[in-house]
């Protein structure tokens, strides 16, 4: 028996919630001992103005309270038949409810660390988000709070099951490899790319203006070389593990790829350009790592990939 893989997705009462959590369904309904809670936090509805105009009794405005709680709670009955419509083993499905919530993101925090939930999911939109936004405001909050699990935000139309795993020469990669093999591992006929952005060389290796002679030019040419190979050793490593333990989880050897490519126009812009050529619908990232990593947190050059990338699943690794 392998160790429970604990997801908690929070919903709301709108398409975009629920077909994302079909796409969680039809992604994990055949991993062993994946497990789903379903998460939906009701704000308390302030009934003093109703009571005031309907001219309501202390018992009638009781029963308004309940129909209102009902219909809440009807929202995540929806929920997990929609998860169960699409394959997803109605036996590994809970359900929460939280009444008073005035803030789900902070609340879906507290029952990650309470109940041991390794991810948090979430629909990159939800039923308050304004057209003309890119991310509902739950999301955003996720996204930006530190010290949570792993989130994944969900787009509800993903294009395909293919995994790019970004990498770098720093720990984070590390669990980024990790956190792959034991949530995707078991998509055995998918591709498994492992991609990193050579950076470009610091100055204090590349500046050729203080160069005069042909024998420093030349030491300068080794420096460099011998400066590439170490952090590209580092990823090559990494990769290797992650080859070797996927071709053991099933994956087909010609499944797993490594590329590695020198930095061109940034290196979110350049994986963004891998992610859309590669019609990958999946992209785990390291939140924290080395400077460059950072990009990958909203604002900046995240923009790049989590504002403007569609049709995936976008997993952010603590």
């Amino acid at each position: 028996m392998g160790v429970d893989k604990k997801l908690l997705f929070g919903v709301d009462d709108s398409n975009f919630s629920r077909q994302a959590l079909a796409e969680i369904g039809n992604l994990q309904k055949n991993s062993p001992n994946f497990k789903i809670t379903i998460f939906h936090g009701a704000s308390d509805s302030n009934f003093s103005c109703m009571a005031r105009m309907l001219k309501l009794s202390p018992d009638e405005l009781e029963k308004h309270r309940q129909l209102w709680s009902l219909e809440d709670k009807n929202i995540l009955k929806k929920a997990k038949e929609t998860l169960t419509k699409s394959g997803f083993d109605p036996k590994r499905i809970a359900t929460f409810f939280e009444q008073g919530c005035n803030d789900p993101s902070e609340s879906m925090i507290k029952l990650a660390g309470s109940q041991g939930f390794e991810t948090i999911a979430v629909g990159r939109w939800g039923a308050t988000t304004l057209s003309r936004q890119i991310m509902g405001s739950v999301t955003y909050r996720l996204a930006n709070m530190a010290d949570t699990p792993a989130i994944w935000i969900m787009d509800p139309r993903i294009r395909s099951h293919d995994v790019l795993v970004t990498l770098v020469g720093a720990q984070i990669s590390h669990r980024v490899m990790q956190y792959t093999l034991r949530y995707f591992a078991h998509l055995k006929k998918n591709r498994f790319t492992f991609f990193h952005v050579i950076p470009a060389p610091p100055s204090h290796i590349w500046n050729y203006g203080s160069i005069r002679e042909k024998d420093n030019f030349e030491e300068q040419q080794k420096k460099i070389k011998r400066w590439l190979e170490e952090k590209t050793d580092k990823v090559k490593q990494i990769a290797d593990e992650g080859r070797q333990r996927l071709i053991k989880a099933g994956v087909p050897e010609q499944n797993i790829t490594l590329k590695l490519k020198p930095q061109k126009q940034g290196i979110a812009r350049d994986i963004l350009k891998e992610l859309e050529t590669g019609k990958y619908g999946i992209i785990l990232i390291g939140r924290k790592g080395s400077k460059k990593i950072r990009e990958f947190q909203f604002g900046s050059k995240a923009n790049k990939l989590l504002y403007t990338s569609r049709t995936l699943i976008t997993c952010i690794i603590r």
